[in-house]
């Protein structure tokens, strides 16, 4: 292994270990809801809240907007995504903001969402894909959401202990 090899190898693996926690904070610390996108443009960033809060609206929970969303996939957008990345996801707005999404009835969001997740078209699944999963992270890394009470409960209902295969109906938890 060559010296340079070596670097590679050790800011990768700082960046994993870093990654998850310092990069979430950096995002929210950067993404200021108040403030106008830094890197979409304003119909973009338009978009981008519609399209967001479609998918996570708010209900007795806050909803994308009001966890800052918007925002943080401005950010992560423009800092930190690949020109490959930026390019599918500038794609993807574009043909949704010359469809006027963000002025859509809410039914009519749905149906085109469901539209582009179902399409046969590669393109148009993976900047959704992409879409969705930074809008996750956003949301689920933000002040707001952890404040709603979410609790992750791996194994849902009451543990009773080992339980004998049959009981189960048999299925084992690897199958």
């Amino acid at each position: 292994m060559n010296r340079r090899d070596a670097l590679k190898h050790t800011a990768l693996l700082f960046g994993v270990a870093a990654s998850p926690g310092t990069l979430t904070r950096a995002l929210a610390g950067m993404a200021d809801a108040s403030s106008a996108p830094r890197y979409l443009t304003a119909s973009q960033y338009q978009v981008v809240a519609a399209l967001a809060e479609r998918l996570l609206p708010a209900s007795d929970t806050p909803g994308a907007i009001d966890a800052g969303v918007p925002p943080f996939i401005d950010v992560a957008y423009g800092l930190f995504t690949s020109a490959e990345g930026r390019n599918r996801l500038r794609t993807g707005l574009t043909a949704l903001e010359h469809g006027e999404f963000d002025s859509l009835a809410p039914s009519a969001q749905d149906d085109l969402i469901r539209a582009i997740a179902t399409a046969d078209e590669a393109p148009g699944k993976s900047w959704l894909r992409e879409f969705r999963s930074l809008t996750f992270l956003g949301y689920f890394t933000s002040e707001a959401a952890a404040k709603s009470g979410f609790m992750w409960d791996p194994v849902p209902g009451g543990y009773n202990g080992c339980m004998p295969l049959a009981e189960t109906g048999g299925a084992a938890y690897f199958e």
